[in-house]
């Protein structure tokens, strides 16, 4: 009887462990990571560099992972109406964030951010760099930076530049644009994205606009509009004729480098694990040839594969300079 009693209490305790293990091995907190879609947030309209950036990261990932990548254009507000959908997600790796100028200037131009930029997001890295473009159409017959300022200062009262947003890269270009020709008059005209800015410009609604020159060059090659200046540290391969604004005298352009970047950043919280595996996949992607020669064939420059550290450090050297270049363009918080 003992005996029986003890093979029961086996058959229970052996049963139990079976049920233990097979739920355990069941539960999503086990589960491979990734074992489920993962969304890519980009802040701006579809069209613009941080959406292509977006859609070659999702494209890499959907190889890589083996999940469907999808990329969610959540624009407006400069980019906070995307950064804080990603700021409150789940820190979990299915959720993630093209960021760039947003993340480390929004904090000197807006009072009250519905996140803090410096602790919402982890950079999982920096991805590339971007020139940028002072475009005007080419209907206006303006072929050089000399030729525009002449034509504002004739006409101070309608010159206008338009933007992505408020508040990013390419609003700063256009405050500091402003500030260093003395063309007080000037007025802004913010869009949700750089598709919207750039088709301003180039059917006549705005006078000009700074942009990068993935997006900007193929309306200078095709045809629609001229380049009067580089924001850059050298001339651009791709456009040798057209001069950096240092070169035109702009020094207050030098004040940063790189003007303009993308990253792809996660909530804050989330695991050491799912990070270390996004970014080794990026890292795989940042050192592929192909994707070297796309990002190079639009006027833009690759990033090596950086280290947490590092790439917090640069967001760091990033949020100094924007500070002083928003102060020195005497942009007032909103």
């Amino acid at each position: 009887m003992q005996k029986k009693s003890r093979a029961n209490f086996l058959k229970i305790l052996l049963a139990g462990t079976a049920c233990s293990l097979t739920a355990l091995a069941a539960s999503p907190a086990m589960a491979a990571y990734p074992d489920k879609p993962i969304v890519i947030v980009v802040p701006f309209s579809p069209g613009g560099s941080t959406d292509q950036i977006g859609r070659m990261i999702a494209q890499h990932f959907t190889n890589e992972f083996n999940v469907p990548v999808v990329v969610e254009n959540k624009p407006g507000a400069s980019g906070t109406v995307g950064n804080s959908y990603v700021a409150r997600a789940k820190p979990d790796g299915y959720t993630l964030l093209i960021g760039g100028t947003d993340i480390t200037a929004s904090q000197f131009l807006y009072k009250d951010l519905p996140y803090d930029p410096e602790q919402a997001f982890t950079p999982i890295g920096i991805v590339s760099e971007f020139p940028f473009l002072m475009l005007v159409d080419i209907k206006r017959n303006i072929t050089t930076v000399q030729e525009f300022v002449d034509y504002a200062k004739k006409n101070p009262d309608k010159i206008t530049f338009s933007s992505a947003g408020m508040g990013n890269s390419t609003h700063l270009a256009g405050e500091t644009f402003k500030q260093a020709a003395q063309l007080d008059g000037m007025v802004h005209v913010p869009y949700n994205g750089s598709s919207q800015a750039l088709t301003a410009v180039i059917s006549g609604q705005v006078d000009t606009v700074f942009d990068t020159a993935i997006t900007a060059a193929p309306l200078v090659t095709g045809g629609k509009a001229n380049a009067l200046g580089v924001v850059a540290q050298k001339r651009l391969p791709l456009l040798p004729d057209v001069p950096t604004m240092s070169e035109l005298g702009y020094k207050e352009f030098d004040q940063l480098a790189p003007w303009s970047w993308k990253g792809l950043f996660a909530p804050s919280d989330t695991p050491q694990d799912i990070l270390d595996k996004l970014q080794k996949s990026l890292a795989g992607l940042l050192e592929d040839p192909e994707f070297q020669k796309r990002i190079e064939a639009s006027a833009s420059l690759v990033v090596a594969p950086q280290s947490t550290t590092s790439a917090k450090q640069f967001l760091t050297d990033q949020r100094k300079g924007w500070s002083k270049l928003i102060s020195d363009a005497n942009v007032q918080p909103m």
